[in-house]
């Protein structure tokens, strides 16, 4: 599990760096417009990347640790066997909505190639990259966790 948490310490580095470059350059940018009349022409394209891969890296950190707001009033009053095939229904649910999104923004991906974001000039594919990531790791750690469901939750006699 060495490699595990070097990604999550990675994407929590990764998550932290682009919300304090998304203040500060939104901050600095703000006090030149403010005192100097003048401001950072990419300044506002920069920090709606690096917002986009907070969100993203950030969905992906809750996951892993899974964080994810649930309402499991009649989960848990469910018999075990119902709650373990419930489990397996969610975690193949996500699974398929995890490859929708991936397909997806790499579909829009390609078809953003070309266009360059005015300020910056980094293409606008750039963006839909987060969601790649975002929905490949998302996938692979369910697949992950329903797998250990599987696994464990059979032997247990579920």
């Amino acid at each position: 599990m060495k490699i595990g948490h070097y990604l999550d310490n990675t994407l929590k580095i990764l998550a932290i760096l682009a919300l304090v470059s998304m203040i500060g350059l939104v901050f600095f940018n703000a006090l030149l417009r403010y005192f100097f009349d003048s401001g950072i022409a990419w300044s506002e394209e920069f920090a709606r990347i690096c917002f986009v891969y907070m969100i993203f890296l950030g969905i992906v950190l809750v996951a892993k640790e899974k964080g994810h707001l649930t309402v499991d009033i009649l989960f848990t009053a469910l018999p075990a066997r119902m709650q373990f095939i419930f489990l397996l229904i969610a975690d193949l649910l996500i699974l398929i909505a995890m490859a929708f999104i991936a397909i997806g923004a790499y579909q829009l991906a390609l078809l953003t190639f070309s266009q360059k974001m005015p300020a910056t000039g980094i293409s606008s594919a750039f963006l839909y990259i987060a969601a790649i990531i975002s929905s490949v790791s998302y996938f692979s750690i369910v697949l992950i966790n329903l797998m250990k469901h599987i696994q464990y939750g059979l032997a247990k006699g579920e």
